[in-house]
């Protein structure tokens, strides 16, 4: 009967351990190729986002861009202020063109008030409809209603000798000279009166202070029929944002990019 063989377990547990060791080597190296490639995939991504010269998205460069941001839209909104002609709530409601309808009867009652009290015949208003407007275009003309009315008031203000007609001209669209598409639409409105040189320059200064902006787009002058008094048209504009999706009047011709000029012309009789 041969002797039984002892199991040398000392070798055995160190072959055991050794096993284990290069497992989990194994898969310490597997671990590590997917976090290099989770990273690589990490970084590919970004790389689409780092800004020029070479600076990584973080939390600063997150506030910074949008610091910047508030301030482009306080910049936005101080302009849009400045220029845009505002408008009530009513012109874009359900009853827009009623509302546009009181809006004019309340113009000519406030220019034969205004002109009653310097003892001079009510301003002709010219070019408005004489039904009910397209209910789109009740903002422009809302807007140039409150364009003639501030004209007027101004113009009178400095005691012209005559304020003869005020006349709305179609809307002209500005485009953006980059994107072509409109952005804002300007509204014309022709004004003729009579006064003195020293008269006219002072409601010319009077249109060039108002708010929103009062756009003088042409100045006319002729000699009146009075010594020493000019008949005057004067073209002034104010402006709205065009909306986006909707139809919009061709830009006119040498005027359509950039921004709004003030050319003036003069004629001699």
């Amino acid at each position: 009967m041969s002797p039984t063989r002892k199991i040398p377990w000392p070798a055995l547990a160190t072959a055991m351990l050794a096993g284990a060791i290069l497992a989990g080597a194994l898969a310490w190296q597997l671990h590590l190729h997917g976090l290099s490639r989770q990273i690589e995939q990490k970084r590919g991504a970004l790389r689409k986002l780092v800004i020029s010269g070479d600076i990584p998205p973080n939390q600063e460069v997150m506030a910074y861009f949008a610091g910047r941001g508030e301030r482009i839209q306080a910049r936005y909104d101080h302009w849009a202020r400045r220029v845009v002609a505002p408008l009530p709530a009513e012109a874009t409601g359900a009853d827009a063109q009623l509302f546009f309808q009181e809006q004019l009867h309340q113009l000519q009652r406030t220019l034969e008030r205004l002109a009653a009290a310097r003892e001079l015949p009510t301003p002709e208003q010219l070019g408005f409809p004489k039904e009910l407007p397209p209910a789109d275009t009740v903002p422009r003309l809302l807007a140039q209603l409150g364009l003639i009315e501030d004209g007027t008031k101004l113009a009178l203000a400095q005691r012209v000798h005559a304020l003869s007609s005020v006349k709305i001209d179609d809307p002209q669209a500005l485009v953006d000279p980059e994107t072509e598409e409109p952005v804002l639409l300007r509204l014309p409105v022709r004004m003729r009166l009579a006064g003195s040189l020293p008269v006219i320059v002072k409601v010319l200064g009077s249109l060039r202070h108002a708010m929103p902006i009062i756009d003088i787009q042409d100045i006319r002058l002729a000699t009146g029929s009075q010594p020493d008094v000019l008949d005057v048209e004067i073209v002034m504009a104010r402006y709205l944002p065009v909306a986006r999706g909707e139809d919009q009047p061709p830009a006119p011709r040498g005027t359509q990019k950039g921004p709004p000029g003030r050319p003036a012309k003069e004629e001699g009789a």
